[in-house]
């Protein structure tokens, strides 16, 4: 049986001495691997199809629950990433919490849709890198039941204070008196957040942010998932604000 599906390389692995093997995300079929044959033979006319980010429409041959790509026909290569080493490891972030977080051929729409979102945001440059690493891992935390609850602004009438906390129970900041067992988290890191998910923030507070915020956010879904997100972890030693 032959499949259609608009699908994004999440990671690929040699197989064989010609032969790929790659984690493909589709928003109608999820995560999937699929095996692409002869595309490391000079001239293979799918090579582009076996290349990480690859956005894609792939024609699948499919034998129980076994993929083999036999066409493709590209969308985007998002190339502009392998020509900045920190939009590229910032994509190969989104990209590993993509393929943890997730499991084989369960449907993840959103999840896809902020993928890609946040690659062709790298692409364009219009926004720091770290921003859109941050906005996708709020993408991520929600569509996998832990959302980042940011209303504490508006619960406190716009009065943060100066100290706040973040609860890793339950996703929420306050201030310590309503903090059973949080951590201590910057006003730079609330306003980031803020500022990543479209609310109001204030300018002022920024500074020193996104390093801080991509802390929090890898240290949240690493607990809530017990994964270790590597890639996530590497992007944020190499990021310099």
């Amino acid at each position: 049986m032959e499949v259609k599906t608009e699908a994004v390389v999440l990671q690929t692995m040699d197989y064989k001495d010609n032969d790929k093997l790659l984690t493909l995300f589709s928003p109608t079929l999820g995560k999937i691997t699929a095996g692409i044959k002869g595309v490391k033979k000079p001239k293979a006319k799918l090579a582009f199809a076996a290349q990480p980010f690859c956005f894609a429409e792939y024609v699948l041959a499919q034998r129980g629950e076994r993929y083999t790509v036999i066409s493709a026909y590209l969308h985007e290569s998002f190339f502009e990433l392998r020509t900045d080493v920190e939009k590229f490891y910032a994509a190969c972030a989104a990209a590993e919490i993509c393929r943890l977080i997730t499991v084989e051929n369960e449907r993840f729409e959103n999840l896809f849709i902020g993928f890609i979102q946040c690659i062709k945001a790298l692409c364009l440059g219009d926004e720091n890198s770290a921003d859109c690493l941050i906005t996708f891992m709020l993408v991520a935390l929600r569509e996998s039941g832990y959302p980042v609850d940011l209303g504490f602004l508006e619960e406190c009438d716009g009065d943060v204070g100066e100290k706040l906390w973040f609860d890793f129970a339950d996703g929420r900041f306050s201030t310590f008196d309503r903090c059973e067992q949080g951590e201590r988290a910057s006003l730079s890191t609330y306003h980031t957040l803020r500022k990543c998910e479209g609310l109001s923030y204030e300018e002022d507070k920024l500074f020193g942010g996104r390093k801080r915020a991509l802390r929090l956010l890898n240290a949240y879904l690493s607990r809530q998932t017990d994964t270790r997100f590597e890639n996530t972890g590497e992007f944020i030693r190499m990021y310099e604000e």
